[in-house]
C-alpha cells in the first residue's frame, strides 16, 4: 500500500512526520511485547552469546564496508555509517517471520530474539559514535558512549536479577486495570510508553526501556490481561510501520539503479546471513539452529533508517549514500 500510494505511486500518501512517529511506537510496542512474553531463564542463557554476537558482527561489517571503501576509494567516513546501518537486523520483520513459522519458542527463534534485544541495546553507541564523527572525536565523547553503555548493562542485567529473584508480584492498580478494557488498554499503552520515555531521558534507547517495561509487566498479576490488550494497537502500529517503508521505496530510483542496488543486496543479504551462520557455528550451536536463527536475523533493521538520518545530519552521509543505502535496507526488508 505504502509503495502503490505514496510518492513513488499515485501520490495519494506523502511520507510524514506523524507517520515516521506512529512507525516508531509500533516497535517500541513489540519490544514491549516482547518483554512480556520473555522466558527469564532462556533469555539470560542466551544473552552471554547475543551480546558476544553483536560486538562481532558491528566490528566485522563496518570494517568490512571500510576496507571495500579504501579499495574503491571511496568515503571511509560514510563507509563507517553504512556498515553500522547493514549491522543492525529488523526486530519487526524477524518477529513476524518467526510468528508465521511457528518458530518463536525454538532454540533459533529465542536465540534470535537475544539477539535482537542485545542489537537494540547498541543502536544508542552506534548513534553516539555516528553523531561523534560529525564532529571533533574527544574523550569526552568517548567516555559518555562508554557510560550510557555501562548503564544500559547495568539496567538490563538489575532487572533480570530482580525479576528472576521475585518471579511474580502485584503490579501497582492492576486489579483497576483489568475492569475496564478500555482504562486497562490505556493504562497498558501508559506504561509501555512511559518506560521508554523514561529510558530515552536518560540517553538511552526508548526501545530499551519499552522491553524493560514489557519484563516487568510480564513478571506481574497484569501479565495475561496487558497481553490481550496491547496486541490489537501493536498490530495496528505495526501495518503504519510497514506502510512507512514502502513510502520510503523510490520505484523511479529502483529502477535507474537496479543493478546497483540488485548486486548490494545479494551482498548485504546474502554475507550478512553468512556471517551470522558462521559466527553461531563457531560459538557452538548446531547447524540447523545457526542456519534458521542467521536467516531472521538477515533483514537489516528500522533502527538502521535512524542511523542513516543522523548521518546526513552531520554530514557523513551524502545524499546519494543515503539514498542508496535506504533503498538496499527497505528490499532487504521486503525480501
Amino acid at each position: 500500500v505504502g509503495m502503490g500510494l505514496g510518492p513513488a505511486g499515485a501520490g495519494l500518501i506523502q511520507s510524514s512526520p506523524g507517520i515516521a512517529t506512529m512507525a516508531e511506537l509500533g516497535v517500541l510496542m513489540l519490544l514491549f511485547i516482547i518483554g512480556m512474553e520473555m522466558r527469564l531463564a532462556a533469555f539470560s542463557k542466551s544473552l552471554p552469546l547475543a551480546l558476544g554476537l553483536t560486538g562481532a558482527t558491528i566490528l566485522i561489517i563496518p570494517a568490512s564496508v571500510v576496507l571495500f571503501a579504501l579499495v574503491v576509494k571511496g568515503e571511509v567516513i560514510g563507509a563507517i555509517v553504512i556498515g553500522f546501518m547493514l549491522s543492525i537486523s529488523s526486530t519487526a520483520v524477524a518477529m513476524k517471520m518467526m510468528e508465521d513459522t511457528g518458530e518463536k519458542d525454538t532454540p533459533a527463534g529465542r536465540l534470535a530474539v537475544a539477539i535482537l534485544v542485545a542489537q537494540d541495546l547498541a543502536v544508542v553507541p552506534l548513534l553516539l559514535i555516528t553523531n561523534t564523527l560529525g564532529h571533533e572525536l574527544t574523550s569526552q565523547a568517548i567516555i559518555g558512549v562508554v557510560g550510557r553503555l555501562a548503564l544500559a548493562f547495568a539496567l538490563l542485567a538489575g532487572f533480570i536479577a530482580l525479576l528472576t529473584r521475585v518471579k511474580s508480584f502485584r503490579f501497582p492498580a492492576s486489579e483497576y486495570l483489568l475492569k475496564n478494557f478500555d482504562v486497562g488498554t490505556l493504562g497498558v499503552l501508559g506504561i509501555c510508553f512511559a518506560s521508554a520515555a523514561a529510558s530515552g531521558l536518560l540517553g538511552l534507547s526508548p526501545a530499551l526501556g519499552a522491553f524493560l517495561g514489557g519484563l516487568a509487566v510480564g513478571h506481574s498479576t497484569l501479565r495475561r490481561g496487558a497481553l490481550t490488550m496491547a496486541q490489537p494497537v501493536q498490530a495496528i502500529l505495526l501495518f503504519v510501520f510497514f506502510l512507512s517503508i514502502g513510502l520510503l521505496i523510490d520505484l523511479n530510483y529502483l529502477i535507474a539503479q537496479a543493478w546497483v542496488i540488485l548486486f548490494a543486496l545479494m551482498v548485504v543479504t546474502g554475507g550478512k546471513t553468512f556471517l551470522n551462520w558462521l559466527l553461531l557455528m563457531l560459538a557452538g550451536e548446531s547447524f540447523g539452529t545457526a542456519v534458521e536463527a542467521s536467516l531472521f536475523l538477515s533483514p537489516v533493521g528500522e533502527f538502521s533508517f535512524v542511523i542513516a538520518s543522523t548521518g546526513v545530519a552531520v554530514g557523513v552521509l551524502t545524499e546519494a549514500g543515503h539514498k542508496l543505502a535506504i533503498a538496499v535496507i527497505a528490499m532487504s526488508l521486503l525480501v
